[in-house]
């Protein structure tokens, strides 16, 4: 399937191994800044773990302050990760099969092409 003189279905298929869709719930135009605020969410929650044992600082004697030491050292940053995208063959196939659960689309013809992006997909 390598060169320049692809037939029309071969085009198709890298399609839809190689293109992906954003399956995670928002828009795809607002998912950069949506991603950027999550991950602030985890530092600004670390930020106010540690603040919190600061200010128990206050009431605490000299000899406490190594165990406070450790306290700050101890919280660790709450993490997030978008995951991964789905292929556009995967993202093809879960609409359909929810279009044909719903009753939509009685006869859903599921094309030969789609069928072996979904394999190829799944040997990876």
């Amino acid at each position: 399937m390598n060169g320049e003189n692809l037939t029309p279905q071969e085009k198709k298929l890298l399609s839809y191994l190689k293109d992906t869709r954003n399956t995670y719930g928002e828009s795809r135009s607002r998912s950069r800044y949506a991603i950027a605020k999550r991950k602030a969410y985890g530092h600004q929650a670390l930020r106010h773990e540690q603040k919190l044992i600061l200010k128990e600082v206050v009431k605490v004697t000299s000899e406490e302050i190594e165990n406070v030491e450790a306290d700050m050292k101890s919280v660790e940053p709450k993490k997030w990760r978008k995951y991964a995208d789905a292929s556009l063959g995967e993202f093809v196939s879960i609409l359909l099969s929810g279009r044909k659960m719903r009753g939509t689309n009685e006869k859903i013809k599921i094309s030969k092409i789609l069928t072996r992006a979904e394999q190829k997909s799944t040997k990876r």
